[in-house]
């Protein structure tokens, strides 16, 4: 079962039974979750949007920050009228779904998959979980300025640095390049500098729904330990790390990572 998109969103809505919604990565569209489209034939609802100022869905109104990010999916979980959904951040995504239960709450919302991401990007003298390379918050700050002013220069080194070490020249490399390239660079820069500003480990704290925390054992953005901090952290959090992948564990082995999500759907 195809559903149509409602008016404004481009939107993936396929399959009947408990809704699972996948949010995009920074920089990329809703294309990045086809190998999950298969669970529509699971027993799940699949929904894939892409979130604005990504793919084919304009920024418009919507400020360029997370909390805007957060504020349309919240209107989209109210005009589908989802109930028990199981929220799966990849990346930025999981920031914008942390935003939404820390501002909006968890009505509707069954659960939180968050995927390779740390709750705050920029690490800090108290802080030892964020990107991998070490960047504190002025350097992720300062890499903003540099990214909106060559965006081409940048486009192919995120695409590397989604997958694990030895993809350089993958096919799906070049097709990741293809779609970050297509972005806005200053809508992407003001992005990034919302996300690497957010700190959400207070939110991860007071979670007040199941979290699976899912992780690339050779992510190159983020360590391995980060998911075992959400999971230790969480009020009802678990964590589990999916072999061969790097930040994007559901395009490089999906059918560890859907495995691992429709588990954890059928668990709640």
């Amino acid at each position: 079962m195809t559903r149509p998109s409602p008016p404004g969103v481009t939107l993936t809505d396929i399959g009947c039974g408990r809704p699972l919604v996948f949010l995009h990565g920074w920089s990329v569209d809703r294309s990045f979750f086809a190998g999950q489209e298969i669970l529509a034939g699971e027993g799940f609802r699949v929904l894939a949007p892409d979130q604005p100022g990504h793919g084919h869905h304009p920024l418009g109104s919507t400020p360029a920050s997370m909390a805007g990010l957060a504020d349309a999916l919240g209107d989209l979980l109210a005009r589908t009228a989802l109930d028990g959904a199981i929220l799966v951040g990849w990346s930025m995504g999981a920031t914008v779904a942390l935003d939404h239960l820390a501002r909006r709450g968890a009505k509707g919302i069954a659960g939180l998959v968050i995927v390779d991401m740390s709750p705050k990007v920029a690490n800090a003298p108290d802080w030892p979980h964020g990107l991998a390379g070490g960047q504190d918050l002025a350097a992720a700050l300062q890499a903003a300025d540099r990214m909106e002013g060559n965006w081409p220069l940048y486009a192919p080194r995120i695409a590397r640095a989604m997958f694990a070490a030895g993809e350089e020249t993958s096919p799906r490399v070049a097709a990741a390049t293809a779609t970050i390239a297509a972005g806005d660079p200053a809508v992407m820069a003001a992005f990034w500098r919302s996300l690497v500003q957010a700190d959400h480990r207070g939110t991860v704290a007071r979670l007040p729904v199941p979290l699976l925390a899912v992780a690339g054992a050779d992510s190159r953005l983020y360590r391995p330990a980060v998911a075992g901090w959400l999971a230790q952290t969480a009020p009802r959090g678990g964590s589990v790390t999916i072999a061969g992948a790097g930040h994007a564990p559901h395009l490089e082995n999906p059918a560890a990572f859907n495995a691992a999500v429709a588990g954890f759907a059928r668990s709640l």
